[in-house]
């Protein structure tokens, strides 16, 4: 009694035994997380070493003591597949606030698996909050080959397990999907580089997307509340032409999928063959209006001299942002060396009503090099036979060497929408480069 006096008695003092409790409580309530090192367990980060294992049992320690886990600068290798399909296995049921992290490129965990794998799986059977990754590089080496390959998935199931999750500072290089997730809430994904030094023989080359970041929506979870801010994304990062390459393609695209409350803000993305960003209906809950921000992005559609098709012939189209997810605004958005700019593209999803779009304030600059691309349109909505409302587009700067035709818009074209419902289109400006 009189401690606590000493600190809230009138003109408190605290005397020395109460400072040592004071500060041993302190201690107590806002200490971190113990941090695990991964050398420890056995780990050589030498490059050479098969670390599988050695890690492993790290990430076991780290679920069974809820301890951070710390991986110092060094090539950790990776070789042993599990069972799963899995390299390395993280439980995260039962923890909070832990932290799996590294010394940013300088730490390495890579790959030469010639087999379709997971590097990192994260898989919460009960809670998991604010678990953190960060400061580590994702690389695989693999050659062209017929399946997936993923860098880092977070499965939190149906029940929705992980909250807050956030992966920062990483770099993923080498694989057809680098990050994925599901049963997620408040997931934060910032400041990542993402590179692609085999472009498309990184990828299972078929119906499969080859992008770096896949939000999924199915029986085993969704995506609430997905922020992608300040990330860079390179669908070739390779330093030699595409013709080296046996599929002449880059990635595909950098955002895939769905989320019920998604923003995409300030990423830059580069060198890709399909859409920078493609996001789809909702599935579990169609009629969920959480809104889908996209504002504040510059994408450089420009393709890689050579890029080709898969039966041979030159690929001359590249798409910016599509966004078949209603309730969305896209504003103020940057994109060069578009063939299709803005789409949102309903003809795909018969079943879809497409309503509530905010379309304002963007810079499109359509390729000019008529040999090398097919400009289609800047901005482009597609229907399905279900009405379409409350569309709005305002605002917007096009720029193109190829003015608009009788039937044949190249600036915003609106088709297959027989019930348009509150649509306004004012104030965009179109800029004829002579």
């Amino acid at each position: 009694m009189a401690f606590w006096h000493h600190i809230y008695g009138n003109q408190a003092t605290i005397s020395p035994m109460g400072l040592f409790f004071l500060l041993l409580i302190r201690t107590f309530l806002f200490s971190a997380p113990p941090s695990l090192n991964v050398h420890d367990f056995g780990a050589k980060g030498d490059g050479v070493t098969d670390d599988t294992q050695a890690i492993n049992q790290a990430l076991q320690a780290a679920h069974d003591q809820q301890a951070s886990v710390y991986f110092p600068s060094g090539t950790y290798l990776c070789n042993t597949l599990g069972s799963d399909g899995n390299l390395l296995n993280f439980h995260a049921d039962g923890t909070q606030g832990l932290t799996i992290y590294g010394d940013g490129s300088n730490s390495v965990i890579t790959t030469s698996l010639n087999q379709g794998s997971v590097m990192l799986f994260v898989l919460a059977f009960g809670p998991c909050s604010n678990l953190t990754v960060k400061d580590l590089s994702f690389q695989n080496t693999h050659g062209m080959i017929t399946a997936q390959t993923r860098g880092l998935f977070f499965m939190g199931k149906s029940n929705q397990y992980i909250t807050n999750l956030t992966v920062s500072g990483c770099y993923f290089n080498g694989f057809s999907t680098a990050l994925g997730g599901q049963g997620i809430n408040n997931w934060m994904i910032t400041t990542n580089y993402f590179g692609s030094p085999q472009g498309h023989d990184n990828a299972k080359d078929d119906t499969d997307p080859a992008v770096f970041l896949w939000c999924y929506d199915n029986q085993n979870g969704l995506c609430n509340n997905v922020t992608i801010t300040n990330n860079t994304a390179d669908g070739y990062s390779g330093t030699g032409p595409l013709s080296a390459l046996v599929t002449h393609r880059p990635m595909d695209g950098f955002v895939f999928g769905t989320a019920y409350g998604i923003t995409i803000t300030n990423n830059t993305t580069r060198h890709f063959a399909e859409e920078h960003y493609n996001l789809q209906p909702r599935a579990t809950n169609p009629a969920d209006t959480s809104t889908t921000l996209i504002s504040n992005n510059y994408l450089d559609c420009s393709l890689p001299q050579g890029c080709t098709n898969t039966d041979g012939s030159p690929h001359r189209a590249n798409y910016g942002i599509r966004c078949d997810i209603s309730n969305a605004v896209i504003t103020n958005n940057t994109l060069v060396n578009y063939t299709y700019g803005i789409i949102i593209r309903g003809i795909e999803y018969p079943n879809t009503h497409l309503h509530s779009y905010v379309i304002t304030g963007n810079q499109l600059h359509a390729a000019t090099d008529p040999t090398t691309y097919d400009v289609t349109a800047g901005i482009l909505i597609q229907g399905n036979g279900n009405p379409v409302t409350d569309i709005r587009m305002t605002n917007n700067d096009i720029f193109t060497n190829l003015p608009d035709l009788p039937n044949n818009a190249r600036s915003i074209r609106v088709e297959r929408t027989q019930n348009l419902h509150r649509l306004l289109i004012t104030n965009n400006n179109l800029h004829i480069i002579q």
